[in-house]
């Protein structure tokens, strides 16, 4: 049985204003009527292998999880809560505690785009092999373009067919570098979804990440269960340390393995990677919402509920949402994550 666990913890802080602690991106619904919680639930439903999904998700984010994932008819097996988000290895070490350890854990966060579910399903599958042998499988990306901002995967050919074996990791190249990675046709993009024996899982968080493998284990023991399937992780969760699975076991466990993927993905974390995907006016321009602009080049606006204007500025992003404000030039808007935190915790 292959188990989606649907990773929705965050808060999108990159997101922010758009994405805020009472309204995560996961909810947020950027292309069309779904959200992008729905939208990675949507992409694995109907597929005769894949079980209902398990959520990892925030204690205050239950209502919403539950509330997305009825609209589109779906019930989830269990949703695991957390007292506090902890990054993506913990996330994965209660899914394996909650899972049979013989089932395949999907890994998929939920702020992705995927326009080919076809292609996704595809190499789902083709990674079931090399996953029940116990070698995770990491859906590496096929770069489309020399990204700077994205983990990358050196790979080669591998035991099983259409899965390739991993060299080594590196994280976020510049951008000359990532331009050779490029050319070279060696190299993927690390999207953070990947395909795991429960049993694996968990044996390697214990061996690699040992005191992630023991607060997460007291917490799962300690936890309160509800009829509903919700298990509301105990206190001893805040204790463990906070680290993706990305940087904590895949880079330092052996065997572990990757699937080419072709699917049309992007990354929906941060304004850079929504503009990518967006259409720009002549200008370069990306105006969403009541918005006008003059005298203006390569600016990026969302306007909700304001009436705004931007005049002789170029290559900065303005975000009007939720009662807050973001203006920030292009080359920062991804590093605004403390200055957003230092915001919220005023009164």
């Amino acid at each position: 049985m292959i188990i989606p666990v649907l990773l929705s913890g965050g808060i999108g802080v990159r997101l922010w204003p758009l994405s805020t602690p009472e309204s995560p991106k996961q909810f947020l619904r950027l292309f069309g009527r779904e959200s992008l919680l729905q939208a990675a639930a949507q992409r694995v439903m109907g597929m005769e292998e894949v079980g209902p999904p398990l959520v990892v998700t925030g204690n205050s984010m239950r209502p919403q999880v539950i509330e997305h994932l009825e609209e589109i008819g779906c019930t989830p097996a269990a949703v695991l809560t957390e007292p506090v988000g902890r990054n993506t290895a913990p996330a994965a070490m209660a899914a394996a505690l909650w899972a049979q350890p013989d089932d395949l854990l999907l890994g998929l966060p939920t702020d992705h785009l995927v326009t080919d579910v076809d292609a996704f399903q595809a190499a789902i599958r083709q990674a079931v092999p090399a996953a029940e042998q116990g070698n995770p499988v990491i859906f590496g990306i096929q770069p489309t373009r020399p990204h700077p901002g994205l983990g990358y995967m050196e790979v080669a050919p591998g035991s099983h067919p259409g899965v390739l074996d991993i060299r080594r990791f590196v994280e976020k190249p510049d951008v000359e570098t990532a331009r050779q990675f490029l050319e070279s046709g060696n190299y993927l993009w690390n999207g953070g979804m990947f395909l795991a024996q429960a049993r694996a899982m968990g044996e390697a968080i214990t061996r690699l990440l040992p005191e992630v493998a023991a607060k997460t284990s007291q917490a799962y023991a300690n936890a309160r269960r509800h009829s509903d399937g919700t298990v509301v992780l105990g206190p001893e969760f805040e204790e463990a340390p906070s680290v993706s699975v990305a940087k904590g076991l895949w880079e330092r466990a052996e065997q572990v393995q990757a699937v080419r993927l072709a699917a049309g993905w992007s990354d929906i974390g941060s304004w850079a990677a929504l503009r990518e995907v967006l259409e720009p006016d002549d200008q370069n321009n990306v105006i969403s919402g009541t918005a006008v602009v003059e005298a203006a080049r390569g600016v990026q606006i969302l306007s909700q509920n304001a009436k705004t204007a931007v005049v002789g500025v170029s290559d900065v992003v303005v975000v009007v949402a939720n009662d807050r404000v973001l203006v920030a030039s292009r080359d920062m808007w991804d590093q605004t994550g403390e200055t957003v935190r230092q915001l919220e915790d005023l009164e």
